[in-house]
């Protein structure tokens, strides 16, 4: 009984509490604005990517290159070009991803995909757009930068 007392006294919040409080919002804030709003860990200066389907790489695109497929994988790859967005489609033995590859804008984002009903892997940011990886966990697909690879935002789909 003395303590709901002293609590009614002394009121709901201390000055040192509200002193606390106070500190943690502001960094909450301040790390939400350094990771989310100002993405200054995103894979920006990604020259092209690599994309791997069970840890062998499978196809390798360079911006201003173009790509280049693994020998082994030549008729499993396919690429079609509509309005300036390269389209590069991989065939894996659990089904299918499509990648959208943009050189004018140096961004790579997964189209389309038959993995699942959601198809998490397509709504992953874009690879040049602060994206960092690109993964397809149903085919064991993965796509990441050939530079500036950095995992400090991870993607799971």
């Amino acid at each position: 009984m003395n303590r709901f007392r002293l609590v009614r006294e002394r009121g709901m919040f201390a000055p040192f509490d509200i002193v606390v409080y106070l500190l943690l919002a502001a960094l909450i804030a301040a790390l939400f604005f350094v990771f989310v709003v100002a993405d200054t860990f995103g894979a920006d200066d990604a020259e092209g990517v690599r994309v791997q389907v069970g840890g062998e790489t499978v196809y390798t695109y360079t911006f201003g290159e173009g790509g280049e497929r693994a020998q082994s994988w030549e008729e499993r790859i396919t690429e079609r070009t509509e309005e300036g967005v390269l389209y590069v489609r991989i065939r894996t033995d659990a089904g299918w991803n499509e990648l959208a590859i943009d050189d004018a804008q140096k961004t790579v984002v997964m189209h389309d995909a038959d993995c699942s009903l959601r198809k998490d892997c397509t709504q992953m940011r874009a690879i040049g757009q602060g994206g960092s990886v690109i993964t397809c966990i149903p085919h064991a697909l993965k796509v990441v930068p050939l530079e500036g690879e950095d995992y400090s935002t991870p993607s799971v789909g």
